[in-house]
């Protein structure tokens, strides 16, 4: 899982008659953007929050989409891995004034602006102000995926990268604006933007979500900060935004780890101002982000190093393992653990806080963040390390086997491990407080609800419902043979799934045949019988299918009855057969009277 590379731009301001200044000062930042990706930077994508043109002109979009031919050229970041939002110089102020000053005095309560941003004729034409911009995005981004808020100013859009799902969402700030000092304290957002796009997000199921809008939150009116802040807060690892002009990064609230606001500063305002864009690196392994600031010297021409910032990250798990499988997993991995893995697995799972820590007299116990206080040395080192394995696994389960997950990322436990086996034998106090955790981890662990097969059966569940068939296909390969028959019953399952949708007629037909098998087996499903059907149907073996549906009505619960309907009646459709008509709705009616 290596970092992730992106690069954060603001502030352009294009327009036709600074067009020779703005040539100078970015082809230099894109000059420089080509450097690192020379020196081994590769950025994945590149975030742009706002005022890419100067008043909002259609001409002025012209020369934005120049200079991001030109940025993507230079980093090598395709088009549909750029994101934007509009700033308020991506307004035409000359359109739909009356209703601009009209909504600004309207609006006084977030419940009005949930009235306003309501899809219909208001805001619609509110929105005209940001039509060149639209039509640019509209256009120029045509290969992205994003989804729209119902509200019509977001969006949300996610993004795969090593198996790390981002999801990224692009608020519009800009929707009241007009600029100037007249904009502070005036602006909305309106929450339930936030909202609509958080809901788009869940459909993700992602690992980090990036936010971004123009303007940072102490512009917004106070009744529309507080909410909107906080919602973003909670639900975003980055929140990026533009219009300072000045480059700057923090945390939110009191957790080094929370939502970090980047401003990126401007990347143009004038020839002989210190323009600025930012790159942000991703180490989940790390469990770090790093903002680099580069920033145009006149004097020079050139852009250059200016400043860098580390800042902790920890992100909230899609799905978690339980503190006995992940010691299993961990014993296996490296027997070395095996004495001690309940304990490594708690504090994993953030089921035990208690870790050693340099104290005058020996070592004290104490949480993660009490260590992070202490001076900087191997332990600290260490122990850091390890505990950054969570991110790997917070990201890798239900989609990565455990042991492939060791495999990969365990060097950090296995030399944990070996450092708590150095203290341990150094001083008996030690080794006994952990002999002690040791047995309490053991004691929840058998106080956990257990599933024979809980990691495996929620691997390929979850690669089922992502349709990724190709990866299914493999991992229910490994495990059709499992000695464990309900690992082997539900693997073979998945297997015959993954083929049914496969292009190749010899993988159709191994799939047809496993649904046969299947059909027999003690615990057969509906789905294996409907699936079967819908294979004969698909290959022209309507006599089979019909008895494949009329078998399914007669052998599974009445509830699953309409199921096999609908499949049926796409054999009617297929051949006419009025006469299975009959059948098909004689039997569902026998059914139906029998339960």
């Amino acid at each position: 899982m290596r970092p992730i590379c992106w690069f954060h731009i603001s502030d352009i301001h294009m327009r036709v008659s600074t067009a020779w200044s703005h040539d100078v000062v970015l082809k230099a930042m894109c000059e420089d953007i080509a450097r690192q990706r020379k020196e081994g930077t590769a950025a994945d994508f590149i975030l742009a929050t706002g005022d890419l043109a100067f008043s909002g002109k259609a001409d002025e979009y012209k020369l934005v989409t120049d200079l991001f031919d030109a940025i993507s050229a230079a980093s090598g970041v395709p088009k549909d891995r750029m994101f934007c939002v509009p700033g308020n110089h991506d307004i035409d102020r000359e359109r739909q004034k009356m209703c601009f000053h009209g909504t600004r005095k309207f609006i006084e309560s977030q419940n009005q602006i949930d009235l306003l941003l309501t899809p219909g004729e208001d805001m619609e034409t509110l929105l005209k102000r940001q039509e060149n911009y639209r039509t640019f995005q509209n256009a120029y981004f045509t290969g992205q995926e994003r989804k729209g808020t119902d509200d019509g100013l977001g969006y949300a859009s996610c993004i795969t990268i090593d198996q790390v799902r981002l999801a990224i969402i692009g608020l519009d700030s800009a929707w009241l604006a007009e600029g100037g000092p007249a904009d502070h304290g005036k602006l909305l957002v309106g929450e339930r933007q936030v909202i609509n796009a958080a809901n788009l997000v869940g459909q993700f199921d992602s690992h980090v979500v990036i936010g971004m809008a123009h303007h940072p939150f102490h512009l917004l009116q106070d009744f529309d900060r507080r909410p909107v802040q906080g919602r973003i807060e909670r639900s975003c690892h980055f929140f990026h935004c533009g219009h300072l002009h000045v480059p700057e990064a923090r945390t939110a609230g009191f957790s080094s780890s929370g939502c970090l606001t980047i401003a990126a500063g401007a990347s143009f305002e004038t020839r002989q101002h210190h323009n600025s864009y930012s790159l942000v690196t991703l180490d989940l392994l790390r469990a770090q982000r790093t903002v680099r600031t580069f920033q145009y010297n006149p004097a020079n021409g050139v852009f250059s190093f200016a400043a860098s910032e580390d800042y902790p990250i920890e992100i909230t798990p899609v799905g978690t393992c339980s503190v006995g499988e992940l010691a299993q997993a961990m014993s296996r991995y490296r027997g070395a653990l095996a004495p001690r893995a309940h304990y490594l697995s708690a504090l994993l799972l953030d089921q035990k806080a208690d870790l050693p820590i340099p104290a005058p007299n020996g070592h004290a116990f104490g949480s993660f963040a009490v260590l992070q206080g202490q001076p900087d040395g191997s332990l600290k080192r260490k122990t850091a390390e390890f505990m950054a394995f969570r991110n790997a696994l917070r990201v890798l389960y239900k989609r990565v086997a455990l042991e492939d997950i060791f495999a990969l990322h365990g060097a950090a436990v296995e030399q944990y491990g070996a450092v708590l086996e150095d203290l341990c034998n150094a001083q008996p106090a030690v080794k006994a407080r952990i002999a002690e955790h040791e047995n309490d981890a053991q004691t929840l662990a058998t106080a956990e609800p257990r599933e024979s097969f809980s990691h495996t059966s929620a691997l390929l569940a979850e690669l089922a419902a992502a349709r990724e068939w190709d990866q299914l296909r493999a991992q229910a390969e490994r495990h059709v043979d499992s000695t464990d028959g309900a690992v082997s019953l539900q693997a073979k399952r998945m297997l015959a799934l993954s083929l049914a949708h496969s292009e190749e007629a010899a993988d159709k037909a191994t799939a047809t045949a496993l649904y046969r098998s299947l059909i027999q087996e003690a615990s057969p499903e509906p789905t294996d019988a409907g699936n079967l059907a819908t294979l004969l149907i698909d290959a022209g073996s309507f006599e089979e299918a019909k008895r494949a549906v009329l078998d399914g009505i007669e052998k599974f619960p009445a509830k699953a009855a309409d199921y096999f309907s609908q499949i049926g009646l796409r054999i009617v459709d297929a051949t006419g057969d009025r006469e299975f008509r009959k059948q098909l709705e004689a039997a569902v009616a026998a059914r139906g009277k029998r339960d």
